[in-house]
C-alpha cells in the first residue's frame, strides 16, 4: 500500500503551492537540523577545552625577538 502511493507521488506533478510548501518544511527541517548541530558541537568544543586544560602543561611565553644593537654608521663619521 505505501510502495504504490510513493510510486503515485513521484510519477503525480506537483503544482507551484505544493512545491513550495516543501521546499519551506525542506528548509525548516534543515535550519533545526543545523541549530541542532552547532549547539553539540559548542558543548563538544566546551568538553575538550576543559579536558585539555586540566591535562596540558602550561605553555611557555611566545618568542619576542631580541632587540637589535644600534648600527653604527661609520660613514656619517669623516
Amino acid at each position: 500500500m505505501y510502495m504504490s502511493y510513493m510510486l503515485y507521488q513521484a510519477e503525480r506533478v506537483k503544482t507551484v503551492k505544493e512545491q513550495r510548501e516543501e521546499d519551506v518544511q525542506t528548509g525548516r527541517l534543515a535550519a533545526e537540523f543545523g541549530r541542532s548541530w552547532r549547539l553539540l558541537w559548542r558543548r563538544s568544543a566546551r568538553r575538550q577545552r576543559w579536558f585539555r586544560g586540566a591535562a596540558e602543561p602550561a605553555r611557555p611565553a611566545p618568542c619576542v625577538p631580541a632587540p637589535r644593537p644600534a648600527f653604527d654608521d661609520h660613514r656619517s663619521k669623516v
